[in-house]
């Protein structure tokens, strides 16, 4: 009963039953990630100005998908952001972080300021704050930080 009662004073918003699968440390998360999506491609950890950990991953040869990485009382997750997208030659889509920040990604196949090269060597990514498909806009302020590879 005493055991029962102390699991239960710990709250937390991102926990629920199911939902995630917490890990004791991010490569062990990432890790997770590659297995549960079946990942062929690659993996780049992407670190924006506001301190989260985005996952732009190359499901297969021409076909993306964003997630991110979460840390959580000293426990990592993660999660898939948005859907599988079929690129040949570049693209863009919206999505949200698990913090609610709205972002739009960008994928080319040539370099442009603002963009960071893929260790593929398949395209260039940027992003743009908020939910804009005009990525030459005034606002234009690319919020990656730090880039780096996890999976060739």
């Amino acid at each position: 009963m005493l055991l029962a009662l102390l699991t239960a004073c710990r709250v937390n918003p991102f926990k629920s039953e199911g939902e995630h699968k917490y890990f004791s440390s991010k490569e062990k998360a990432i890790e997770h990630y590659i297995e549960d999506n079946d990942v062929r491609g690659s993996v780049e950890v992407i670190t924006t100005k506001k301190e989260e950990t985005i996952l732009v991953t190359q499901f297969r040869d021409n076909t993306y998908f964003v997630g991110e990485l979460k840390e959580d009382d000293g426990e990592f997750f993660t999660a898939k952001l948005s859907a599988n997208v079929h690129m040949e030659r570049g693209g863009a889509w919206e999505l949200n972080s698990m913090n609610g920040n709205e972002y739009t990604i960008f994928f080319k196949k040539e370099n442009e300021p603002n963009y960071k090269q893929l260790s593929n060597d398949e395209y260039f990514v940027s992003f743009v704050e908020g939910h804009a498909f005009d990525e030459h806009s005034s606002n234009h302020n690319n919020p990656i930080t730090d880039i780096e590879n996890v999976k060739e």
